[in-house]
């Protein structure tokens, strides 16, 4: 269950920061059967025709065209959050899920066929000098303008160990940069902390599976802290579980967030007791990379009034995703539906706006945070 597509610019770019980015996704078995209609009738039609009539069969590659076809559908939904996923890709997003991959580091987020990329703390693409807003213009020498996720996998793709060189835009520099970054395992961050004097700085960079047993060991850990700041800047999301989870650590009951689907149909997910849980003062750090599972996390928060929220306006990824097994090894990752926070508040392309807005960035922004806990900001 994922909160947004994610695109892990590696081996694979695909899934988002997104990349990600709101999927509360599930892996499905299988997909339902299809109402057989006219417009249903037509695609069998012309397959018939195209394989049957076409001057060169030999060349045709039925597989091909079954990939082609179901590209163009998801295409024509012209929603960024919703892919078809091949054989690699749909693989790579399991691994995902996980927290472990092979590539540089980082999840994009792509608008208007803009790709904005945001590195993970300590991987290759930052250790290389890749940051957090960078618009990626060029992989190896060749343009990526306009390009969709399915145009961008195969230009990223490559083993452990080789070199990637990306042109991007950067909107501090008059120039654009060239970075080469070596491809590697990595396994994404989720959990870090540190004393800061009597507060506890949390940084949660993405939602996975280990997440909350993460957090668990910080929070029992806490000794004599005063208060809390939670670090949500750049995290792209991840598992619906997890943020839940990790919610109630900080909540003790009631709603985290609310889905609605397409029949106008609702689900809750409700907090889940945990024997560690917290109820020292917070300020949650939040950006416009922030998205899906940390606009639900900072939403529910905010809506409790459980902690100050601060920083800029988050992303706006509030669509619930479900990827669908079509052939076993591929699938498509498709929107089936929008989440609100307990408030009934809907994030989709209106993001958290947070109670106090901050212009600071890095450890600035952390400084302002630790200030304001103590009544000094």
């Amino acid at each position: 269950m994922t909160f947004r597509i994610k695109v892990l610019l590696g081996t694979i770019l695909s899934m988002v920061g997104l990349l990600g980015s709101f999927a509360l996704g599930y892996f499905s078995g299988g997909v339902s059967a299809l109402n057989s209609d006219e417009n249903l009738s037509s695609i069998v039609t012309a397959w018939q025709i195209i394989t049957t009539e076409y001057v060169e069969p030999d060349i045709i590659d039925q597989a091909a065209l079954a990939e082609a076809a179901i590209k163009g559908m998801m295409d024509e939904l012209n929603d960024p959050h919703s892919v078809y996923l091949n054989a690699e890709d749909y693989q790579a997003s399991l691994e995902y899920d996980d927290g472990q991959y092979v590539g540089i580091g980082a999840t994009v987020q792509i608008e208007d066929g803009v790709i904005t990329l945001i590195p993970y703390e300590g991987s290759p693409a930052a250790l290389a000098g890749i940051q957090a807003g960078d618009i990626l213009l060029e992989v190896d020498g060749q343009s990526v303008d306009g390009f969709s996720l399915a145009d961008l996998s195969p230009l990223v793709r490559g083993e452990k160990g080789t070199l990637i060189t990306l042109k991007v835009e950067r909107s501090t520099s008059a120039q654009p940069l060239l970075f080469n970054v070596t491809r590697n395992e990595i396994l994404i961050p989720s959990v870090s902390s540190e004393m800061m004097g009597d507060i506890a700085y949390i940084r949660l960079s993405r939602f996975s599976e280990r997440t909350d047993a993460e957090l668990e060991q910080v929070l029992k850990n806490l000794g004599d802290a005063k208060g809390i700041v939670l670090d949500l800047r750049g995290n792209p999301g991840g598992l619906v579980s997890s943020v839940i989870n990790v919610t109630s650590r900080f909540v003790s009951s009631g709603v985290v967030l609310t889905t609605v689907d397409n029949a106008g149909n609702s689900e809750e997910y409700k907090i889940v007791p945990k024997a560690v849980t917290t109820s020292l003062p917070m300020v949650v750090l939040v950006d416009q990379y922030s998205a899906s599972g940390s606009e639900a996390l900072s939403g529910a928060l905010q809506d409790y009034g459980r902690a100050t929220i601060v920083g800029k306006t988050t992303y706006g990824k509030g669509s619930v995703n479900r990827t669908f097994d079509v052939t076993g090894n591929t699938g498509i990752y498709l929107t089936i539906g929008r989440w609100y926070t307990p408030n009934g508040r809907m994030i989709e392309g209106q993001g958290i706006t947070p109670d106090i807005e901050l212009e600071l960035a890095g450890d600035e922004a952390v400084n302002w945070a630790l200030n304001f806990m103590h009544g000094e900001a």
